[in-house]
């Protein structure tokens, strides 16, 4: 039986569903990545063909091997028969894997406030920006989360017991191949599954065959398309945007800090200005501008304090080995840039969200015994819904579907992708 606390409970979840349901609604539609993305599951949908290939890959004219982005996109309009049909489907996803990290987290860190742990989760602007609009990466976290909640439960100095050690490996071999269908950062992944396999090396009975299960549940989506087309198909997308970059040995500390940014409020990235300066945009929005300048400088404040953290003491026991996990992985990040054909965009390790808010929370919950602190987060908090609520209203007027909306709409009542769009020139889906 529902009780009153748990029905207020899930009333607020319901109310940040369709918050960032909205976000999402009102970020860029019209931008050739939103679009083409989009395109893959309406030209599914409205054509009826297999979508054997995912995003594309735009620097070396190649796309992603896999039907999984097509199906996530094309599938919600065989069920409703609108635009905003693929968002749904979306935000269910997202949300639902950040409510699961929320309550690993909550579990974890009981020192930290669960609204403080539910709220930040579900609104910080990399989950707000990066997993409730129509993007391949939005649809990594929902892989990420599901993996590293796995990582960390396979790790013994780091294990909680919230999941059982099958499930931990079941969790990273399914996420492995799903990532794998939307984005090339899946390799980053690959160092915490060797790093797994090794420390439960006594235990091989409870770890391959869950890993070997749930790569084949997301796997089977690859499948079709190594049929149809090879093998080739896959390592092609891998090998031809692998180049040596020399360039990118200078952006140690770049990486290091877009990482921790993933873990605090950075907002300048997400902001449309329209190459006005960030004091002209304030003047723009005298209302909210305090809110808008506090969440900006704080952000900057979070990641210079979990920088000099890493060196201060702190009482959690397995403190050591996480930071230890993380400055490998910025570290291992940093030297697969020496191999990209582009530079580190912070969305392109996205993936490791996940990791660094498990490190913020270490060295954040100390501090929450002290009573500014909280009140300084229930600011940052309710000064970032503000915020949210300005960017919102400017994505809407600028650049969501809603400027033309009838068009994707027309699409898809009349079952051709193209009066939307024309797909690349190098889009292999019949």
């Amino acid at each position: 039986m529902l009780t009153k606390k748990r029905l207020v409970f899930l009333g607020i979840l319901l109310v940040l569903f369709g918050f960032r349901l909205a976000f999402g609604l009102c970020k860029e539609f019209w931008f050739e990545d939103e679009l083409q993305v989009y395109l893959i599951g309406l030209k599914f949908y409205t054509t009826g063909n297999f979508p054997y290939f995912g995003p594309d890959i735009v620097y070396t004219h190649t796309q992603i091997p896999g039907a999984l982005q097509g199906l996530v996109v094309g599938l919600p309009f065989f069920i409703l028969h609108l635009p905003e049909a693929p968002y749904l489907l979306l935000n269910l996803l997202s949300m639902g894997a950040l409510c699961l990290l929320a309550l690993y987290f909550q579990k974890k860190f009981p020192q930290v406030p669960y609204w403080f742990t539910w709220l930040w989760l579900l609104s910080c602007p990399w989950t707000l920006n990066y997993s409730t609009h129509i993007i391949n990466p939005s649809y990594v976290l929902f892989g990420a989360v599901l993996f590293f909640i796995g990582f960390f439960e396979s790790v013994p100095k780091l294990s909680i017991g919230f999941i059982k050690t099958h499930i931990a490996f079941f969790l990273m071999g399914f996420s492995l191949f799903w990532i794998y269908q939307f984005h090339m950062s899946w390799i980053l992944l690959l160092p915490f599954i060797a790093l797994a396999f090794f420390l439960k090396r006594h235990e091989l009975k409870s770890s391959i065959l869950p890993f070997f299960i749930g790569s084949l549940m997301s796997a089977a989506f690859l499948i079709p398309t190594f049929w149809v087309y090879g093998f080739h198909s896959g390592s092609t997308s891998v090998s031809s945007n692998v180049v040596f970059n020399v360039e990118n040995i200078k952006d140690i500390f770049t990486v290091l800090t877009r990482f921790l940014s993933f873990a605090s409020y950075e907002l300048p990235r997400f902001l449309n200005m329209e190459n006005k300066s960030f004091f002209a945009f304030l003047m723009e929005h005298p209302f909210a501008a305090p809110f808008i300048a506090f969440v900006a400088f704080f952000g900057i404040v979070q990641v210079g304090y979990l920088i000099i953290a890493f060196f201060l003491k702190n009482a959690a026991k397995d403190f050591a080995w996480i930071k230890y996990i993380t400055a490998t992985a910025v570290f291992i990040t940093y030297l697969s840039f020496f191999f990209s054909v582009k530079g580190p965009s912070a969305h392109t390790y996205y993936i490791l969200f996940p990791l660094a808010m498990m490190y913020s929370f270490y060295c954040w919950q100390a501090l929450f015994s002290k009573r500014w602190f909280r009140a300084l987060m229930m600011t940052m908090l309710l000064s970032g819904f503000i915020t949210s609520g300005v960017v919102m209203h400017i994505n809407y007027q600028k650049s969501s579907m809603y400027k033309t909306r009838s068009i994707p709409l027309k699409a898809i009542q009349e079952k051709d992708y193209k009066i939307l769009g024309e797909r690349r020139s190098y889009d292999k889906n019949p």
